[in-house]
């Protein structure tokens, strides 16, 4: 098929604005023993936190997908560390007050790793987007609703964003005190900032060209062509890959990673983190007279983890994660209880 005159002048445009970007980093914030978003509301509070981060600190986020324990961003900013300090303050601080925690939250190692040529930044976005379908949360990028995937080409695919708001008076209720608003934030009805407000969507989607591209991008499987499609980028950039985006995770995860991607079963993760973090929140907690897990000494939410395993036939590491307590005690109480009924 031949490109028209037109379609190659968006063409060259294109690869021009691309080839130009210095400046466009992957980051990656991770909670490897807790959870970020024990609630729905956690999930609209850190997105209108990170929304308001970027704003002050003048990052260009293009894409992201936040996960019950971690964050992926792909941002175009001079300066990703000051973005990253003050994102892990605002998170932790809010965090903290709503839990009734005190101290760090996020690992102290963060991920950040500068992106240069086309191929190499379109990568690093399809592997953000599509986090949620190896992390076993959703079949396609579309159906998790914590991610930029279904806010790219939506008159194309047919989607309908949800009716938003930009009253100042409904705004301010999920924002900072005193804090100085763009005007362009607008809102949906339950209080979380649209990624269309705050996110370079347009630049995202001249990425890809096409709705088509895009589309295929995202039903793509994980191969070798991925690595060889970033050489023509040339320079000494190590390719995108999964174990890049997926820095200093173990081998076997990245293996169960990559069966998420290609799976073909029905069932999907059904006991998410936020769904027994809820279970924790609204129905165990009550038998302690506490309204959060993290008032409780470590005997009781061990009691919490081992109820979640023989009752609720969660597995040890979910339990330890949403129970916060340490993955080898709770294992030990794990066997010491298996040991015990076995030798009856």
């Amino acid at each position: 098929m031949t490109l028209g005159f037109l379609e190659c002048i968006f063409v060259l445009v294109h690869l021009i604005n691309l080839l130009a970007m210095t400046d466009i980093y992957h980051i990656c914030m991770t909670a490897h023993n807790e959870v970020l978003f024990r609630s729905p509301d956690d999930f609209r509070d850190i997105t209108n936190l990170i929304a308001y981060t970027a704003y002050t600190d003048g990052v260009h986020i293009l894409v992201d997908a936040l996960m019950s324990n971690h964050m992926h961003f792909v941002v175009y900013s001079d300066n990703p560390e000051k973005f990253v300090l003050s994102l892990r303050l605002s998170i932790t601080k809010h965090f903290n007050i709503k839990h009734h925690r005190s101290g760090r939250l996020f690992d102290r190692k963060v991920f950040i790793c500068a992106l240069a040529g086309p191929r190499h930044i379109t990568m690093a976005v399809n592997y953000v987007l599509k986090n949620p379908v190896h992390h076993g949360q959703a079949y396609t990028p579309y159906s998790y609703a914590n991610c930029t995937a279904n806010y790219l080409f939506t008159d194309d695919r047919g989607v309908k964003l949800p009716e938003l708001t930009n009253d100042r008076t409904f705004i301010r209720r999920f924002f900072p005190k005193n804090a100085k608003i763009p005007s362009d934030f607008k809102l949906d009805r339950d209080g979380m900032i649209s990624r269309s407000s705050f996110e370079e969507i347009k630049m995202v989607e001249s990425f890809f060209l096409t709705p088509n591209y895009f589309i295929y991008n995202m039903n793509r499987k994980t191969s070798d062509d991925w690595v060889k499609e970033q050489e023509q980028d040339g320079g000494n950039q190590p390719p995108v890959t999964l174990e890049l985006i997926e820095n200093g995770v173990k081998i076997d995860s990245l293996k169960k990673m990559l069966s998420n991607e290609n799976t073909v079963s029905t069932q999907r993760q059904q006991n998410t983190d936020m769904a027994v973090c809820q279970l924790i929140d609204n129905k165990l907690l009550f038998r302690y007279n506490s309204s959060s897990i993290y008032t409780l000494d470590i005997e009781k939410r061990l009691q919490i983890g081992m109820e979640l395993i023989q009752s609720h036939f969660i597995s040890t590491a979910q339990a330890a994660r949403c129970a916060v307590v340490p993955f080898a005690e709770l294992e030990n109480e794990r066997k010491a209880l298996q040991g015990l009924i076995r030798s009856r």
